[in-house]
């Protein structure tokens, strides 16, 4: 059975380019019947947070992809790096290296690392580990003993060429001559990276490793440990960058990149799944909106292109608009309501769920992302709207539209039946009343009762917000 793993550091909040990752590998899982884990790296101390791990594990299960090995899970296996460390997972793995003299003590000082630095960066040289605890013989370790010195280990880079086969990128050849020897474990006896995830790989039986593009010189490493601890190795598929549309690597400047920024914008996961999973690959027919359960059908890793994959936020939101106009009217409701409260408060909270329904289902075509609902509805929820003094000019200050208004607020106020088929009537019938054109009645009217040149539907606009706020706008608009 394929097993593949998403492996996030809580270093940050999740982000686009770790969702697209966490996503080719569960759509992977799920099309091969295999198992998707995820498994919390949090060795870094110092930056990683119990909040960033949350934020990590709320945006996942917002998106559907539901882990089925991992944190939340009933199993014996932990999946945090730190609590594999408590229970000295890593520790045994370390003495098999040493014992087979694959790996080797070091004490060498962070000052003395930093002063070979100095020196190679000095003599124009690649900085890297020169070697030197490399070859001690027992009277040197034993005097580094004596004076204190802690000892990390490092692995034994022997010469040879490491060829990783990548299912998206073909064989890739490295030269490890140009590897340094690497630390396996730190001086405070922690795994180093590298290590840790080989071990982690090889315990939790990965099968295929589907990572991003700026993991592949990691790769020759953890290949040379594999080798070393005597186990098989996984299939490699290394993800192409995504990029901004400048093509430079997608970062904070070009906008949005964490997902509960999305989230408040008032993107839907689908769709943001649906978008992402274009982002490198591609259906085989070329479509493009398409629900989870046709990516899964039609995902292979082969179809993944080797080309950075450019983050369009505008063809994302595009694609939201599709999804958010497709929403059945209760889900459309259900999704827009926390977004119309933040904004307006108890002048949402106070009115019938028939009527706030009826209010959403006539800018249903106007939103494009879920906060678009507080403009488009803003007419029917703010007290007095805002007029503009070239706009006052250009329709209320004539004597037609004077008349048109007058007439509108004498004809509403004694209407025994206040209906949109009424209002409709009456409307229709100004036109041929005042023989001028439709545009001249409802523009004025439009901007009298909204302060708007666009909006709902004008007779959907004028039965919502109710006889005596039409009229007493209409009052309004005819003093200014």
């Amino acid at each position: 059975m394929a097993r593949v793993r998403f492996a996030p550091s809580p270093t940050g909040n999740l982000h686009i380019g770790s969702v697209r990752t966490a996503l080719f590998n569960w759509l992977y899982a799920k099309r091969v019947n295999g198992s998707y884990i995820l498994r919390i790296e949090d060795t870094d101390l110092q930056r990683s947070t119990k909040e960033y791990e949350d934020n990590i594990l709320a945006g996942l299960k917002w998106l559907g992809l539901e882990w089925d090995e991992g944190p939340g899970k009933e199993d014996s296996v932990r999946y945090r790096q730190t609590e594999r460390i408590a229970q000295h997972v890593y520790v045994p793995f370390v003495e098999k290296l040493l014992e087979q003299d694959d790996a080797y003590y070091c004490y060498c000082t962070p000052e003395e690392l930093e002063k070979e630095k100095a020196l190679s960066a000095a003599q124009g040289l690649a900085p890297g580990y020169t070697g030197k605890c490399r070859n001690l013989t027992s009277e040197q370790s034993e005097q580094y003993k004596a004076e204190g010195r802690a000892c990390a280990v490092r692995f034994r880079v022997k010469p040879e060429k490491i060829i990783v086969k990548d299912i998206i990128r073909g064989n890739v050849e490295f030269d490890t001559n140009l590897i340094n020897d690497f630390v396996i474990q730190k001086a405070d006896g922690s795994p180093a990276y590298n290590f840790a995830v080989v071990v982690d790989d090889i315990a939790m039986r990965i099968t295929h490793v589907i990572r991003g593009e700026d993991h592949l010189p990691n790769t020759p490493k953890q290949i040379m440990l594999y080798n070393a601890l005597s186990s098989n190795l996984p299939e490699f598929a290394h993800l192409p960058m995504i990029l901004g549309p400048d093509k430079s690597k997608l970062s904070k400047r070009h906008g949005a990149t964490s997902v509960v920024e999305y989230q408040e914008q008032g993107f839907l996961p689908e769709a943001l799944i649906n978008y992402l999973s274009l982002l490198g690959w591609s259906h085989p027919e070329g479509k493009e909106k398409m629900p989870v359960q046709e990516i899964i059908n039609n995902f292979h890793i082969e179809r993944i292109s080797k080309s950075g994959a450019v983050f369009d936020v505008e063809k994302l939101r595009w694609m939201n608009g599709l999804y958010v106009r497709e929403l059945p009217e209760e889900k459309l409701v259900k999704a827009v309501m926390p977004f119309l409260i933040r904004a307006y408060g108890s002048s949402v909270e106070e009115k019938s769920q028939e009527w706030l329904s009826e209010v959403i289902q006539s800018v249903r075509d106007n939103l494009t992302v879920l906060t678009d609902i507080v403009s488009a509805t803003s007419v029917y929820f703010v007290a007095k709207p805002e007029y503009q003094p070239d706009f006052i000019l250009k329709y209320l200050h004539d004597d037609l539209s004077k008349s048109i208004i007058t007439d509108v607020i004498n004809t509403f106020t004694s209407l025994s039946v206040y209906s949109e088929e009424v209002i409709k009537d009456y409307i229709n019938a100004l036109p041929v009343k005042y023989s001028c054109g439709k545009g001249k009645v409802l523009k004025p009217l439009r901007y009298a009762v909204s302060g708007q040149e666009h909006g709902p539907l004008f007779v959907k606009l004028l039965y919502l917000l109710g006889r005596e706020t039409v009229v007493d706008r209409l009052k309004k608009a005819l003093d200014m």
